[in-house]
């Protein structure tokens, strides 16, 4: 079945063309998620990242992580390592043409460094329409021959199956859609109507920044208002909206959502249809549980980072705190055997089992369902 662009969330007030998103601010579940994010959002800021050991590891993974999620969304067919490879070398090593998978990562890397340095929280102008269009344009260097700016060309989505599943609005359409877009994003920042009121503020029509990130992410799609890069421009401009948040300004690079649109990639493409026919929860609903996971992520490497200092520090030397090393590259859960401690270490059995029983006791690992198996535990 065909989708066709219906003016969906659009109105018409006079010669005015106005963006009316038809969703409920204040639903239940979308309060929810809003307060589990907020205090995941107060829990990362207050731990300082500036000075943290794991800040550099952390802010590397979480670009590579975006890149990497954002362009395989878009069929890109290169490794999570290859992903790596590309983000430490890319500013070295230029790329070739046929270099397409590389350059595609390599885009949203530049990208990315751009949002990084605007700043919306402070300044309406870091996130208006021609840093849209500047950030299309970087994702799509190299990449494209269309011309820069808005499309003059039709456009359809295709389905797997080759069948048309939406056709966007008419090219002729897209710059008024876009004006209309950029009239609520102004109001539901700042609560004023229009940059020329400055004086009276109406609190009712700001919103929050979460949700007007999500609306701008399907707002895009559904207008679809470039030749080529859509998706992944979406995605980025979403993420600089988001920035007005001013605690998720200062963890801003810190985690990626990206990753879990592509872990329930199903749920992804499912919820903006939702919203393409209408229905905006749905995805809003989606976002802010992929927000959540991924912020959730990166509070947990922190925990799990302090965790394993304190054992250190209370193991001292000896068999346990070498066993203690070995285990805590390991993820929690996974399973391992003592026949690696017995076949690594030059110690005793008696030693060993000792040396396991004191980690059991700490409770950095539990036992498995089979003799001698273990599983890691460092932070359960």
């Amino acid at each position: 079945m065909t989708y066709f662009f219906a003016y969906e969330h659009f109105d018409n007030q006079g010669d005015t063309l106005v963006f009316q998103p038809k969703v409920n601010y204040f639903d239940y579940d979308i309060q929810q998620l809003i307060l589990e994010a907020e205090r995941n959002i107060g829990a990362l800021a207050r731990l300082g990242l500036k000075s943290h050991p794991l800040k550099p590891t952390i802010l590397r993974n979480s670009l590579v992580r975006t890149a990497h999620f954002t362009t395989k969304i878009e069929q890109n067919k290169l490794e999570f390592k290859e992903v790596e490879q590309v983000y430490q070398s890319f500013k070295k090593n230029p790329l070739s043409i046929k270099q397409k998978a590389q350059i595609e990562v390599k885009n949203v890397f530049e990208t990315y460094e751009l949002i990084y340095r605007l700043h919306p929280n402070k300044d309406f102008s870091d996130m208006d329409e021609p840093i849209l269009k500047q950030i299309q344009q970087t994702l799509m260097n190299n990449l494209t021959g269309y011309p820069e700016g808005y499309r003059s060309i039709s456009v359809a989505l295709q389905d797997g199956d080759g069948h048309i599943s939406y056709q966007p609005p008419a090219c002729n359409d897209v710059p008024r859609l876009m004006r209309a877009y950029f009239s609520w994003l102004y109001t539901s920042v700042t609560g004023y109507m229009n940059p020329y009121e400055t004086t009276n503020v109406n609190l009712e029509k700001k919103v929050h920044p979460l949700i007007i990130s999500r609306i701008t992410h399907h707002l895009i799609g559904y207008i679809h208002p470039f030749p080529d890069g859509n998706g992944r421009t979406a995605r980025a401009f979403s993420t600089l909206v988001g920035l007005i948040h001013d605690d998720l300004a200062t963890i801003k690079d810190a985690f990626s959502v990206e990753e879990f649109f592509d872990k329930r990639i199903e749920d992804y493409y499912d919820t903006l249809m939702a919203a393409t026919q209408g229905n905006l929860k749905p995805f809003i609903v989606f976002y802010l549980e992929c927000v959540n996971a991924s912020l959730t992520k990166v509070l947990k490497e922190l925990q799990r980072y302090d965790r394993i200092k304190h054992i250190r520090e209370i193991l001292g030397r000896g068999h346990a705190k070498t066993m203690f090393e070995l285990i805590s590259r390991m993820e929690d859960g996974e399973t391992f055997h003592r026949q690696l401690f017995d076949d690594t270490l030059d110690a005793s059995s008696s030693s060993i089992a000792k040396s396991l029983s004191r980690l059991k006791e700490l409770g950095v690992i539990k036992s498995g369902d089979h003799r001698g198996e273990y599983f890691v535990s460092i932070l359960d």
